[in-house]
């Protein structure tokens, strides 16, 4: 009996291998970042969703002709906008820039040349910069002052890494043995706060991200 499982475990394993298959590839494209927040006392503020970029490289291992083993290294933008309703002075424009590492199981279906995918799995990140612009309104001068600025980190509230879960669908086109192209809808769902609960009353702050990108992928 156990001689059995084993020859079927090693039989399934040499499958596996005979079929397995390495690519790599290339992928960009936009996303639109919603940032939610409990505004608490800030009832006259407004929180907007807005665009950015998304461009990265991709390895996956393609363990039989349905299912496969991925990950990706991304430079991706999650930007909002903040703005006061009854004050249309005061608007900024947030960019922050992240650099993502998913990984995921890779679903696939259809024929040859077109295939359907499906990802799903998890990804971990690291917030690098972030930057504001915008115009506000100095009640000392009575001016509206216009600014384009860095944003300083502060340790103590600011969570720089990040932590969430991912699921994708899209469509491949093989046009050639080794080469393929890809076009992919995924969202990113954020489940680490950018701030840190260090206060008595809680903040948290979630940034959730749908991503449009295209890629190009070498099978070896």
């Amino acid at each position: 009996m156990k001689k059995r499982i084993i020859l079927t475990a090693i039989t399934l394993l040499t499958v596996l291998v005979v079929h397995a298959q390495w690519r790599i590839g290339v992928t960009g494209g936009i996303d639109y970042n919603v940032f939610s927040m409990d505004k608490q006392y800030m009832t006259d503020y407004d929180i907007d969703g807005r665009l950015g970029a998304t461009i990265g490289v991709s390895g996956q291992y393609d363990i039989n002709d349905w299912l496969a083993v991925r990950a990706d290294l991304s430079w991706t933008q999650k930007n909002y906008r903040k703005h006061r309703v009854q004050l249309s002075e005061m608007n900024y424009k947030y960019q922050n820039d992240y650099l993502l590492l998913p990984v995921m199981a890779s679903f696939s279906f259809g024929g040859g040349k077109v295939r359907g995918f499906c990802n799903l799995g998890m990804y971990g990140g690291y917030w690098i910069n972030s930057n504001r612009s915008g115009s506000d309104f100095n009640n000392f001068s009575d001016q509206v002052i216009h600014f384009s600025e860095k944003v300083k980190f502060n340790s103590e509230s600011d969570q720089r890494w990040d932590f969430g879960f991912l699921g994708g669908i899209g469509v491949e086109y093989r046009f050639s043995p080794h080469w393929a192209a890809q076009a992919e809808v995924r969202y990113y769902y954020d489940v680490t706060s950018t701030t840190k609960q260090y206060m008595r009353v809680k903040d948290y702050r979630y940034n959730n991200t749908t991503a449009f990108q295209l890629g190009g992928f070498y099978i070896f």
